[in-house]
């Protein structure tokens, strides 16, 4: 807990202002285990197309109330993504793969007009709707070690081929000797 938090905990409350305080521990519990979050403005989409995307990320997006957003946001350290909290905002801790997940968000986004992407955190970096579009356009992870197991590969697979050269050149030349002789 915060030392806003505790504070705020500490003196004589109203029940709004104890739901508020509770909210805000809430939102600084879902986000003290990630270092990455995106914010998105959400208005006018379905809320069950809405729970399919909570779905895919794991259940790991939350509308918020944005005061209380810009109170977590503070606390975390994350005083950058304050501009973002505009309209009604949704906000998606992520834990695991980035790139997943700014994939599905950002395909959400194509598919509903009314789920806009506004920003995000990517351990401790500041980042804008393009940014992390661009970053949902970079292959997955396995894709990603894939190809570095191929270019690894490459060059142990060009000198097995040169090493086979002389053996090879050698066969050649005694299958040639062997089929003049047959002839």
């Amino acid at each position: 807990m915060t030392a806003a938090v505790a504070e705020a905990a500490k003196k004589p409350q109203r029940l709004g202002q104890k739901v508020r305080v509770a909210w805000v521990r809430d939102i600084n519990n879902s986000l003290s285990k990630v270092e990455s979050v995106v914010v998105a403005k959400v208005e006018k989409v379905p809320t069950r197309d809405l729970n399919r995307l909570r779905q895919s990320l794991n259940g790991s997006l939350y509308v918020v109330k944005n005061s209380l957003c810009r109170i977590a946001f503070r606390e975390k350290g994350w005083g950058d993504l304050e501009k973002s909290l505009e309209g009604t905002c949704a906000v998606s801790p992520i834990e695991g793969d980035v790139v997943a997940a700014a994939k599905l968000l950002v395909q959400f986004a194509k598919d509903h007009e009314g789920f806009v992407l506004r920003g995000g955190m990517l351990t401790g970096q500041a980042m804008d709707a393009k940014e992390l579009k661009s970053l949902a356009a970079l292959p997955s992870r396995q894709a990603l070690l894939s190809q570095l197991a191929g270019v690894l590969q490459s060059p142990l697979r060009g000198l097995a081929f040169v090493m086979q050269a002389p053996i090879r050149g050698l066969a050649i030349a005694l299958a040639a000797v062997a089929k003049k002789k047959s002839t």
